[in-house]
């Protein structure tokens, strides 16, 4: 009967956005522009080349030997080994999707770390200091202050809540011998699964602003400019954060960041295949973005810091891609994805029973 239900409402809601999807027509096709610009100015250039290399770090055994000397150090508070303790600290900087992908991999490689990869994937969750930086600090606040307090905040968080979280953790290292690979077989399946990976993040990106398109829709046009709006459409999906103006709170910031949004937290589901408790995570995420909000107003209090926007400041984001530099990046990715795609099709192709099953 529960299934039934679910199936009822999962098919009404196709239907009512199959409806709005005609009617909106010309909304739908601005936001899908906006979206795609939002990807090749932000996403992209900010996540890709952080979420190969990490890939790279973890398939290959390097990033253990990279966090040794952090790991040393901190055992005694944050009781993982080497291997979950990397991901976590490459997690830190590398963006939202990238940690929980790093710990699939981890899984991928030992089926022991499934329990335990449980328990810290809420914290191995932070967007990195180039989003962060470069949207909350540069374009909302036009201030590298203001975006590293909320960065620092943010990761303080997390590791307050990793610390809790592993205190009754019984402090070991893995028994395997860290062999590393380099070869040209470990850089191709890190392009590949990270492109993977990435597509679910632009096109979930994609299909929750569609979603916030089609409630601007329904409301009265001073709803929707209003600042209450355009928090709701940070919470749902946190590139809106750019429409928030600079009298925003840092600390009110930090939430969203240090939260991500709905739509990231659905695209880490994807990426770890639904090997979590989705309710759980979201509460997860909750406490810590409350406590990492109340670190950003306390480091605020302490130092007196105060955003400060000159009257002639217009925030208007520049587009990427008219760097060169950035644009080759994009025409690499985009060939990848075609790559990754490609060979999915040849795949399904030679197994033309996964086709026939219902």
């Amino acid at each position: 009967m529960v299934r039934k239900l679910q199936n009822i409402f999962i098919s009404t809601v196709m239907v009512f956005l199959l409806i709005m999807l005609i009617v909106y027509s010309k909304d739908t096709a601005l936001t899908i522009k906006h979206c795609i610009e939002i990807c090749t100015d932000t996403l992209i250039p900010s996540i890709f080349a952080y979420m190969v290399l990490c890939t790279f770090l973890i398939n290959s055994g390097l990033s253990e030997i990279i966090a040794t000397p952090l790991w040393y150090l901190s055992r005694r508070i944050i009781k993982l080994d080497k291997k979950l303790f990397s991901a976590f600290l490459l997690s830190i900087i590398a963006g939202y999707p990238v940690g929980v992908k790093m710990l699939k991999e981890l899984i991928s490689q030992n089926k022991n770390y499934s329990e335990i990869v449980k328990q810290i994937a809420p914290f191995c969750y932070a967007s990195g200091p180039a989003f962060v930086i470069g949207i909350a600090g540069n374009i909302v606040y036009n201030s590298f202050t203001a975006g590293m307090i909320i960065f620092i905040s943010c990761t303080i968080s997390n590791i307050i809540g990793l610390v809790i979280a592993t205190r009754k953790n019984a402090l070991k290292q893995s028994t395997e011998l860290n062999q590393t690979k380099t070869n040209g077989k470990v850089i191709t399946a890190s392009f590949l699964s990270s492109a993977r990976a990435l597509l679910i993040v632009c096109l979930s990106m994609i299909l929750f602003n569609l979603i916030i398109t089609f409630i601007n829709c329904f409301l009265d046009s001073s709803l929707s400019e209003s600042n209450a709006l355009s928090y709701i459409k940070s919470f749902i999906e946190i590139t809106n954060i750019y429409t928030l103006n600079a009298a925003t709170p840092l600390w009110l910031m930090t939430f969203f960041i240090s939260f991500g949004g709905i739509c990231v937290i659905f695209q880490v589901y994807i990426i770890a295949d639904g090997s979590f408790s989705l309710l759980k995570f979201i509460v997860t995420r909750l406490f810590v973005s409350v406590t990492g909000s109340v670190i950003c107003f306390l480091i605020t209090e302490i130092s007196g810091y105060e955003v400060s926007i000159p009257a002639t400041y217009i925030k208007t984001p520049q587009l990427m891609l008219k760097n060169p530099v950035v644009l080759f990046a994009v025409s690499c990715m985009t060939l990848i994805l075609l790559a990754f795609l490609t060979g999915q099709v040849k795949y399904l192709k030679k197994n033309k029973n996964i086709l026939k099953k219902d």
